[in-house]
């Protein structure tokens, strides 16, 4: 050793001056640059000991959603999860994403130097931040502790918080986290839900070529999604495969033998027909105040298998009915459950993917004449004498309605839209109702009193404010498509509406106060059973074995035609079906409620009740209607109202409701 250290010394006395002076100063501008890079190495070595590296396990936990016989439809947050362990992980998908993503994962100590030198002179070259030689650890890192930016101080925390996941972690608890939270497209989060979203199979599944596929869109999945741009997916399938060989993973051969097949993709459906179910029932669990993970699943009322049907049916009716269709012709299908409030199965649109917004859910239609079973089950509360009181079957002055205008004569449309021949005598309301009569439902209105009938409908759960003229008795006020199926079911249920509807199994809310007498709802379900026979309902009904099954159903419309609707209940459940527009555009000359609705509402219906709804007792009458006191309406919304005069007293042609008002003159049709 002291011989080395003579002959070092002899040799750099032999130097030139110039030269001995000139390492001297590279040595002493080292040592100087030493000092800030020390300063450096600190600042960000304290830095990242600032992170919580809980972070690196954060957002895997989550709560899967299962249909009601554990059938998984999806993850309880926006973002698709399906968390997997390294040993379910098929080998050649880790070789796929070491190869193209980070060659050197194993050796290096959280960053790649040769990775970085090539960064830095592409960076050079290119007078900016062009490349980041990040390897898998760093990736990992920018994702789960939310580093943006293209700046060098970003690029220097994230080296630093690689290192010390590095030093904590073993490189497989690395690659399972980075395989757990790498964003694939598509609102997937890790290799699971991707798998799972592009090939419809676990993870463990897939083959070499999907393997490859998914490495290749790590970068940029959007841009090279193998659903949207598949060319662009392919090439980058076939440069993995390539680096794949490279790295010793497959052969050539093998290579070669898959970058002949093209890509193929089995998009998941499932995310597709369950959309706004999906969607809706995220929402609820957000306002459930719930974690993801706690629990680990969470189970739904409707059944898979059901909605995957119902979007099927909802997509062939509105076809069938529109061909040519470009206005956007939308339909909404509501099922509940009529005790519980359970949603048994919800369509909130015609196509999730082209339109998200749930009309089930947010949407609010006129429900036209199909709001006249609750009108006439509120107005048999307020008064129970006016059941078998006559009433007179003429026009009537629209200026009573204010439907469409103020001039003219109301029309009568009922569900159909047909022309309506007036007999000039009388009419009962349990009649008026059953045949749909506009003019009918209105003087009942004036007879009840509309104020006190406002507020009795106000109690089925309306959030939305009724009209303060007569054109709310005839379903001319906007409504949410949810609030009406929900006070329908207070007809099938004795005047008491189910509990708020809910998607999730444990968010059921308690029981619902009773807005109708049971007298009333038995009186208008017994003459929704009867107008089931009508003969423009026989088709569909005995297509789907519903004929004569002692159905409480209801159609109706719009007097423009622009919302189609038939809302019916068995003793177990209620199912809404409407169609329409977005805006207020008609859904065609001759649509009516038992062309547009009714075809949609029997399949359904036959689906839920397997062809055998529970009807009622087609014998069992109605029980005497009792007075009963106004119980929860204001006491300003009680007013007084002329009285029905005795049969015998109804002069044919007058208006008894008008006659008898303080200073009205009689009405001549």
């Amino acid at each position: 050793m002291k011989l080395f250290l003579h002959k070092l010394r002899e040799r750099w006395r032999r130097l030139p001056i110039w030269l001995r002076r000139l390492c001297g100063a590279c040595a002493l501008l080292f040592l100087i640059a030493l000092v800030p890079l020390g300063i450096i190495w600190q600042h960000y070595a304290s830095l990242a000991s600032t992170y919580d590296m809980e972070a690196l396990t954060r957002g895997q936990n989550e709560t899967l959603i299962v249909d009601v016989r554990g059938e998984l439809i999806g993850s309880a947050s926006d973002i698709e999860r399906e968390p997997v362990t390294l040993q379910n992980v098929p080998p050649h998908l880790i070789q796929a994403v070491i190869a193209t993503e980070d060659a050197r994962f194993y050796s290096h100590p959280g960053f790649d130097l040769v990775g970085l030198m090539r960064a830095a002179v592409a960076n050079f070259t290119s007078h900016g931040i062009r490349q980041g030689g990040s390897t898998i650890t760093q990736q990992l890192a920018r994702n789960a502790f939310g580093l943006q930016g293209r700046t060098y101080e970003r690029k220097l925390t994230e080296i630093f918080l690689a290192m010390r996941i590095e030093r904590e972690h073993t490189k497989d608890q690395i690659l399972t986290h980075y395989l757990n939270r790498i964003y694939l497209g598509h609102g997937c989060s890790g290799v699971g839900a991707a798998a799972r979203c592009y090939f419809g199979k676990d993870v463990r599944d897939i083959t070499l070529i999907e393997a490859a596929t998914l490495a290749g869109i790590i970068k940029a999945p959007v841009a090279f999604s193998p659903i949207t741009q598949p060319k662009l997916a392919r090439q980058k399938r076939d440069l993995t495969l390539k680096r794949m060989v490279e790295t010793g993973a497959i052969t050539e051969a093998e290579a070669a033998v898959a970058i002949d097949q093209p890509v193929v993709v089995r998009f998941d459906k499932t995310r597709v027909r369950t959309g706004y179910m999906l969607a809706a029932a995220r929402a609820e669990f957000q306002r459930m105040g719930l974690k993801p993970g706690t629990p680990p699943t969470m189970s739904m009322t409707p059944r898979l298998d059901w909605q995957h049907r119902l979007d099927d049916m909802m997509r062939q009716h509105l076809d069938k009915l529109a061909p040519q269709d470009k206005s956007g012709l939308q339909g909404v299908v509501i099922v509940l459950d009529n005790r519980t409030g359970a949603i048994l199965a919800m369509q909130g649109g015609r196509d999730f993917t082209t339109s998200p917004f749930n009309r089930a859910l947010e949407g609010v239609r006129p429900p036209g004449t199909a709001l006249l079973p609750l009108v006439y089950a509120a107005a048999l509360t307020l008064q129970p004498d006016v059941t078998d009181a006559p009433m007179i079957d003429g026009p009537l002055d629209n200026k009573q309605a204010m439907i469409g205008g103020l001039v003219g004569t109301l029309g009568e449309w009922g569900a159909d839209g047909e022309p309506v021949t007036y007999t000039g005598g009388t009419i009962t309301p349990m009649q008026a109702l059953l045949e749909g009569r506009t003019a009918a439902t209105v003087r009942l209105g004036y007879q009840v009193g509309l104020d006190p009938l406002r507020a009795a409908l106000s109690r089925c759960g309306f959030t939305t404010p009724l009209r303060t003229e007569a054109a709310f008795t005839l379903g001319q006020s906007h409504a949410h498509l949810m609030e009406l199926a929900r006070a329908f079911t207070a007809i099938a249920n004795d005047g008491r509406p189910c509990a708020q509807p809910h998607l999730l199994l444990s968010s059921s809310s308690a029981r619902s106060d009773e807005v109708f007498t049971p007298a009333a709802a038995s009186h208008v379900r017994n003459t929704m059973i009867s107008g089931m026979t009508r003969p423009e309902y026989r088709k569909p009904l005995v297509e789907h074995k519903l004929a004569k099954k002692s159905i409480a159903g209801y159609g109706g419309i719009t007097y423009d035609r622009t919302d189609a609707w038939f809302i019916g209940s068995d003793r177990v459940l209620t199912c809404l079906v409407w169609i329409g527009h977005d805006k207020d555009f008609p859904i065609g000359p001759k649509a009516t409620a038992a062309t547009a609705a009714l075809p949609l509402w029997a399949a359904v219906f036959e689906m839920v009740t397997a062809g055998q709804p529970k009807g009622w007792d087609a014998k069992a009458s109605s029980p005497k209607l009792l007075a009963v006191p106004l119980r929860a309406l204001p006491v300003e919304d009680e007013v007084r109202v002329p009285a029905i005069p005795p049969a015998s007293e109804v002069v044919l042609g007058i208006d008894p409701y008008r006659a008898a008002a303080p200073g009205a003159a009689p009405v001549v049709p």
